[in-house]
């Protein structure tokens, strides 16, 4: 899946280390098995190898196969990737960017792409300094980053906005309304409800993926019963 991309994002430093041409195609077709993780963590392992690599070719370290921490990498940083890129990022640059776009702001888009670019854009420059300056230990990639707590925030608050835009229900052009009467202080009471049992649920083992789920077949379901229709 991604090993092409990885060998040919690694092309520069082998050229430098290895002069042999057949050395260098050697060590460029190891780099040719299956790897896939998540695309942006993806710079933190490519760090690691340009550092390990650097080391077999100087002789620091020739008995371990740099290729091998590839391997051994791809899937922890899978799950954590996806879980804060995925999970928590692209949700919150969403939520903020509609709730932008419902106050009127016409560059919500953009906010979009500025929230979600600056951060994966930075993160994943600077996680290849980070996987070349530690040989590839997870311990101090989340030392440094916290993805895992910073996944939690982003998604608790990417719910708080979302429940926020439930509460101006009642501000919302005529076409989106509910066609149901709905008295003035209920809609923030369902609103903080939602985001709260939405919370809840996270906390104890539901993911987002099945929230989503679960949100759109309540809409779903909303329309069929004629609750939305105009």
């Amino acid at each position: 899946m991604q090993s092409l991309g990885f060998a040919f994002a690694l092309i520069p430093v082998l050229r430098r280390l290895y002069p042999d041409r057949a050395e260098f195609a050697s060590r460029l077709g190891s780099y040719m098995e299956y790897f896939n993780t998540q695309p942006y963590l993806a710079s933190f392992v490519l760090g690691a190898v340009a550092r390990r690599e650097e080391d077999r070719a100087t002789g620091r370290n020739i008995a371990e196969d740099p290729s091998v921490i590839k391997k051994t990498l791809m899937a922890p940083l899978g799950a954590l990737g996806d879980s804060f890129f995925w999970g928590g990022l692209k949700p919150l640059a969403a939520a903020v960017s509609v709730a932008a776009l419902l106050a009127g702001a016409w560059w919500a888009p953009l906010l979009f792409l500025a929230l979600y670019n600056v951060v994966h854009v930075g993160l994943r420059a600077g996680l290849v300094f980070t996987g070349y300056s530690t040989g590839g230990d997870v311990a101090a990639l989340l030392s440094r980053y916290n993805l895992t707590r910073m996944a939690r925030l982003f998604k608790v608050l990417s719910l708080s906005v979302i429940g926020c835009i439930a509460g101006t229900v009642a501000f919302w052009e005529p076409p989106f309304r509910p066609a149901l009467p709905i008295a003035g202080p209920a809609v923030p009471a369902v609103a903080i409800g939602v985001v709260l049992g939405m919370t809840a649920l996270l906390r104890i083992g539901g993911t987002p993926l099945k929230l989503m789920l679960g949100l759109a077949v309540l809409c779903l379901a909303l329309v069929l019963g004629g609750f939305w229709a105009p």
